[in-house]
C-alpha cells in the first residue's frame, strides 16, 4: 500500500504503530469502564445473545472481548499460571455469565479478562477491523465478530494469547486535531521540555485566544506550538474510535460539534486544545504496477519504468471494458501486497497515503476509475470502493 511517512504521536497507543489514527490510547492508559461512552463498550439490549448471521453483512466491525489465557500460550500474559483445561472451564463460567440476559458486560470483563488494558475499558478491542484484516491465527476472532449481530455473544475462540469471548459493539468514531502544551514532568515530555505546569498552562491560554479568533489558522498555529509530533500535520490525528482517547480528551471531543474549538482540556500529557474534524475518508482498490527501482520495489521486478507504464496503459484499457473484473485484474497484474485482497485497500484517510495516490482517490466518485497514476511506487490504477 502505498502510505505517507507518518511521524508516532507522542499520544499513540505503542511505538509500532504507522499512523496517528490511534491516538491516547494503551500507553496512555485506556479509559475506565465507567468513562467509555455507552455505545462503545455496553452492547445493546437483544432478545438472545446467542450469534445469528447479520441481517446485513457488515464490511467493518468493532468489538470487545473477554480473554482467557493460560500457561504455554504462545503469547502468554505474564502472572497467569493456569493451565489450559483451568482456562477452558473458566471460558465456559464465562461464557455463561456474559450471555445471561440480565448481564452486564462489563462486570464479567472485570471479573473474567486477562487484557490488563481491556479489562479496564469494557473488553473494548480499540480498533475498526475490515472484513479479511485477522487472518492466521487471529481469523476466528474476525469470523466471530463479522459472524453476529451487535450485541450478541460468541463462543470461546482460541488465538495466541488464549481463549477470547467476543461480542461485536457499534462503531463510534471521531475525528480531530489538538495542539499539546506539555511541561516538565507531564506524560511523556522530553527532556527538553523545562516550563512548569504554570507556564504551560498560560501559553495555552495565549494560544487559545489565538485560535479563537476570526480567520485563525488552527493548523498553522499547531505546526508553531504543539508538542505532539502530530504538529507536522497540522496537529491533525486522524480517525479514532471511541474508546481510544484518555477519557479527558474524549469527554471535551465529544461535546464538540464539528469545526468547533474546546476550551483548554487538561490530561496527563499536558494541556490540549481540540478542533473537531469531518471524518473525511475513501475506500479504493488499486493495481500497482513497479519497476526495477521504484520504491519498495519486489526483487523479481525486473521491468523497465518505460515497460511499467505500457503495461499500466494495457490493464487501464482492460479494466475499462464493459462487464471487466478489476478484482481479477488486480490478483493477476499487481505488485503490491493488496493483490492477495484482488487489490482492496480498505478505507484511509487523508494523509495516509502518498500525495498522488491520495489526490487521484479523493477526486474520484465512488465506483468511478482513475487513469494511470505515478508515484515513487510505480503506475497505480485506482478504483473507488467506498
Amino acid at each position: 500500500m502505498p502510505t505517507a511517512g507518518t511521524a508516532s504521536c507522542v499520544l499513540t497507543r505503542c511505538s509500532s504503530c504507522v499512523s496517528i489514527l490511534l491516538a491516547l490510547s494503551l500507553i496512555a492508559g485506556r479509559p475506565r469502564a465507567a468513562d467509555v461512552p455507552e455505545s462503545s463498550s455496553t452492547p445493546p439490549a437483544a432478545k438472545s445473545k446467542e450469534p445469528t448471521a447479520p441481517r446485513i453483512p457488515p464490511s467493518r466491525v468493532a468489538g470487545a472481548h473477554i480473554m482467557i489465557s493460560y500457561a504455554g500460550a504462545q503469547t502468554p500474559i505474564p502472572g497467569v499460571t493456569r493451565t489450559r483445561e483451568e482456562a477452558v472451564q473458566r471460558a465456559k463460567e464465562a461464557l455463561a455469565k456474559a450471555r445471561r440476559m440480565d448481564a452486564s458486560w462489563t462486570d464479567v470483563v472485570r471479573e473474567y479478562s486477562d487484557d490488563p488494558s481491556g479489562a479496564k475499558s469494557g473488553g473494548n478491542m480499540g480498533a475498526v477491523f475490515e472484513e479479511g484484516q485477522l487472518q492466521g491465527p487471529y481469523q476466528a476472532l474476525g469470523d466471530a465478530l463479522f459472524g453476529m449481530e451487535i450485541g450478541q455473544v460468541s463462543e470461546a475462540v482460541e488465538s495466541p494469547y488464549g481463549f477470547h469471548i467476543l461480542t461485536r459493539i457499534p462503531i463510534v468514531e471521531y475525528a480531530a486535531a489538538h495542539i499539546l502544551i506539555q511541561y516538565k514532568g507531564s506524560e511523556r515530555a522530553g527532556a527538553d521540555v523545562s516550563r512548569t505546569k504554570e507556564e504551560a498552562r498560560e501559553l495555552i491560554e495565549k494560544i487559545h485566544a489565538e485560535a479563537k479568533r476570526e480567520g485563525a489558522d488552527f493548523a498553522e498555529l499547531a505546526a508553531e506550538h504543539s508538542g505532539c509530533p502530530s504538529a507536522q500535520k497540522g496537529g491533525v490525528l486522524g480517525v479514532f474510535m471511541a474508546g481510544q482517547m484518555v477519557p479527558e480528551f474524549e469527554q471535551a471531543l465529544a461535546k464538540l460539534k464539528v469545526g468547533e474549538i474546546s476550551g483548554v482540556v487538561e490530561t496527563p500529557f499536558g494541556y490540549h486544545i481540540i478542533r473537531r474534524l469531518k471524518i473525511d475518508r475513501v475506500g479504493a482498490s488499486h493495481v500497482l504496477i513497479a519497476y526495477n527501482g521504484a520504491m519498495r520495489a519486489k526483487d523479481g521486478v525486473t521491468r523497465t519504468k518505460e515497460e511499467a507504464r505500457d503495461l499500466a496503459e494495457k490493464v487501464l484499457a482492460e479494466a475499462r471494458k464493459p462487464g471487466a473484473d478489476f478484482a481479477a485484474l488486480a490478483a493477476k497484474h499487481s505488485d503490491c501486497s493488496s493483490a492477495q485482497k484482488r487489490g482492496r485497500l480498505g478505507l484511509f484517510e487523508r494523509g495516509q497515503m502518498i500525495e498522488p495516490f491520495e489526490k487521484a482517490a479523493f477526486a474520484l466518485e465512488p465506483g468511478k476509475m482513475s487513469g494511470v497514476v505515478e508515484t515513487p511506487f510505480g503506475f497505480h490504477i485506482i478504483l473507488r470502493t467506498e
